[in-house]
């Protein structure tokens, strides 16, 4: 049999090593500007999304406590205290207890053990958020009862405006300011929990003892419980609270550090994201207070004059103060000192607080707390309605969240601050090279 072969009418194909030939002869045949103008357009974008990645990173808290403040207004029974996702436990113990345990990992022992015994941290500090502060905020109040409309200037919201300059510093938002600010974190998270230890007793004394007996008549409808018997549950319950959020996951965090090393401490937090875990924890934390403002709607119910006023007032205060720390952690105070050897008394004068210090002090003393603002409010007026104590608490929230916002700014400005003095640190180790 023959067989016939049928013959390719077509062009021969072409290797695979043709092929790429072809494809590197296009290539080369390209004009080179135009090759180097599309990798100059990568590399722009490129850059373009590192920048504002890293923005976005370094503004996280701004921007998420706008989303907060947002999702607090459009959609409070989310995060209020018993709404959805029970924020009373789970924001309020959860959060707080991830940013304290963040801490106990980040803070060395001995600088805890150092500011616990630094009496002039703790004078200043708690001196001011439990003698000075209390002071003007009454002095306020006195004034626009005397002289303001009763009928705007609600007695309950000005008893509020007390209780707020009453009781202690927060405890969240000032070691994660004062960290952000590159100040000492150890002092801020030590005089937190001071305050905190010390205000169940010492807010009901200030509120019930020493202002209450000056207000005039106009108050006697809203006068506060002076009962020990009445306040037992308050200290049960914030006792409770700041054994499980602060010095339980706090002692965890020493005791983890402790075990592994402080230095191996600090790369797992750094690798793990640890402290932007805990600013996002803060987010929550305002989330929670803007939702529980605007879930009792008594917000929206007050006058729109006391409204504003309040918010003015609020943040003059807190710069006010802020201003007043940092002018009494910069000057040399003098104060009367005695040589027993030489039996002779003498002026001597304190020294200006290191930097760190002075940065936690001006966070510390002039911050106020919803996490004990709210169950103080709710234990001494706790034979009230629950409308009158949700007026009472306005005062309370308006000015922590307002405070928030405005730590921000100091973050901002201490960041600033620190970075010309390493820039002139750099320039003046420049010049003194030969």
């Amino acid at each position: 049999m023959e067989t016939s072969t049928v013959q390719p009418t077509g062009p021969p194909p072409k290797d695979l090593g043709d092929q790429s030939d072809e494809k590197k002869e296009k290539i080369e045949s390209q004009p080179k500007e135009e090759i180097n103008d599309n990798n100059r357009t990568k590399s722009k974008s490129w850059a373009l999304t590192k920048k504002i990645v890293q923005w976005i990173l370094d503004k996280w808290l701004v921007i998420g406590t706008a989303i907060a403040c947002i999702a607090g207004y459009f959609a409070p029974d989310v995060a209020k205290s018993h709404g959805y996702v029970h924020s009373e436990w789970s924001i309020i113990y959860g959060a707080v207890a991830i940013i304290f345990f963040v801490s106990g990992l980040s803070i060395q022992t001995e600088k805890l053990l150092i500011h616990f015994s630094n009496w002039r941290l703790h004078f200043t500090v708690q001196g001011l958020s439990f003698l000075f502060i209390p002071t003007v905020f009454f002095c306020i109040v006195l004034l626009v009862a005397e002289f303001g409309d009763k009928a705007v200037f609600d007695r309950q919201i000005l008893t509020g405006m007390i209780v707020t300059g009453c009781i202690p510093t927060t405890l969240s938002s000032n070691i994660i300011m004062t960290r952000l600010s590159g100040g000492d974190e150890a002092a801020a998270l030590v005089s937190v929990t001071v305050g905190n230890l010390l205000g169940p007793f010492v807010t009901p004394i200030l509120v019930t003892n020493v202002f209450w007996p000056t207000m005039d008549r106009s108050f006697d409808a809203v006068r506060p419980a002076s009962d020990l018997q009445q306040l037992r549950s308050l200290y049960a319950d914030v006792f409770k609270q700041i054994g499980l959020t602060v010095l339980l996951p706090l002692t965890m965090g020493q005791l983890i550090q402790g075990y592994i090393g402080f230095e191996t401490t600090s790369k797992s937090v750094k690798k793990l994201f640890l402290n932007r875990i805990s600013t996002f924890c803060l987010t929550l934390l305002v989330w929670t207070a803007f939702s529980s403002c605007f879930a009792t709607g008594s917000l929206q119910e007050m006058p729109k004059e006391f409204l504003i006023l309040v918010i003015f007032v609020n943040i003059g205060l807190y710069i006010s103060f802020t201003s007043f720390c940092v002018l009494l952690s910069n000057v040399r105070i003098p104060y009367p000192s005695f040589k027993w050897r030489e039996r002779r008394f003498f002026i001597s004068r304190l020294r200006v607080l290191d930097r760190g210090v002075f940065i936690a002090v001006c966070f510390c003393a002039p911050a106020k707390t919803t996490g004990l603002g709210l169950p103080i409010v709710t234990a001494m007026w706790t034979r009230y309605p629950e409308e009158m104590k949700a007026k009472i608490q306005i005062p309370v929230v308006l000015y922590t969240i307002e405070q928030i916002f405005i730590a921000q700014a100091l973050v901002w400005w201490f960041s600033r601050n620190k970075k010309h003095r390493e820039e002139a640190g750099q320039q003046e180790s420049v010049a003194e090279l030969p």
